[in-house]
C-alpha cells in the first residue's frame, strides 16, 4: 500500500504491516514516518494511530539541532539578503521589544533570509547594532558569519550572555510579500539580545517566521 493511495483522514497501517508490505526494518519505517510527519503529511494521534493529513507536502523549514549551542542558529545553506539599512531612534514600543532605552540610537540592517539553492524564504530579520559598530553592518549577509561574531571579531566585544525570547505576532504588509504569505498571517518571532562588555546590549536581532512553514 502506498501513501498516495490513502485518502485524507484515513488511518495508516501499523508499523508491523508496513514492515511486511515494504520488507524493511522497523527503524526504516519509523524514520520514514518521522519525515512524513515533519512535512505534515501525517499525524500520530494517541489512541487512534497515524492519520493522513494531506496528499501533498507543504514546504516547511525544519531545523534539527545536535547540541544546545546550535539552538536558534541558522544552517550554512541559508543567507541573509540585506534589503535596507537605516539609522533608528527607538520609540517606546520598539524600545520595550529590544529592552533598550527609549530614544536610543541604533543602526538597523533588515533583510530576508533565504536558502541559497532555492531562494525560498526562511524569515525576515531586523538586526539592530550600536552605532559605534555600524561599520560591521557592511559585512552582514556577505558570508554566513552572524552579526554578533562580526562585531566580536572586529571590535573585541566579548559576548557575555545571549537572551532568547520567542513570541507570537502578526505579519504586516511590509514583509508579507517577501515571506510569500498574506498580510495578517500568524508568525513566530525570535528575539536574540547579545550582552557584551560590562553587560550592555550591543546587538539585537528579531527574526520573524511565517507560522505555517517553520518549527523547531
Amino acid at each position: 500500500m502506498k501513501l498516495r493511495m490513502l485518502a485524507v483522514g484515513t488511518r495508516m497501517p501499523g508499523e508491523l504491516d508496513l514492515m511486511k508490505t515494504y520488507n524493511v526494518s522497523r527503524h526504516t519505517i519509523r524514520e520514514a514516518l518521522r519525515v512524513l510527519e515533519d512535512v505534515r503529511l501525517i499525524e500520530r494521534r494517541r489512541g487512534i494511530g497515524t492519520v493522513v493529513l494531506a496528499r501533498e507536502s507543504e514546504e516547511s523549514y525544519v531545523q534539527m539541532v545536535n547540541e544546545p549551542s546550535e539552538l536558534f542558529s541558522y544552517p550554512e545553506d541559508s543567507r541573509l539578503r540585506v534589503i535596507e539599512r537605516n539609522d533608528v531612534k527607538l520609540n517606546r514600543a520598539l524600545a520595550r521589544e529590544l529592552k533598550c532605552p527609549t530614544s536610543s540610537q541604533w543602526s538597523c540592517v533588515s533583510g530576508l533570509r533565504v536558502f541559497l539553492d532555492s531562494g525560498n524564504p526562511v524569515c525576515w530579520s531586523n538586526v539592530y547594532i550600536l552605532p559605534a559598530y555600524a561599520d560591521a553592518a557592511d559585512k552582514i549577509g556577505i558570508t554566513s558569519t552572524p552579526a554578533y561574531k562580526v562585531i566580536s571579531d572586529q571590535y573585541n566585544e566579548i559576548v557575555q550572555k545571549v537572551e532568547v525570547e520567542l513570541y507570537a505576532s502578526i505579519i504586516d504588509d511590509r514583509i508579507a510579500g517577501y515571506l510569500n504569505v498574506e498580510p495578517g498571517s500568524a508568525s513566530l518571532k525570535i528575539c536574540r539580545r547579545y550582552h557584551g562588555n560590562n553587560g550592555r546590549i550591543f546587538e539585537v536581532s528579531i527574526s520573524e517566521h511565517a507560522a505555517d512553514n517553520f518549527h523547531y
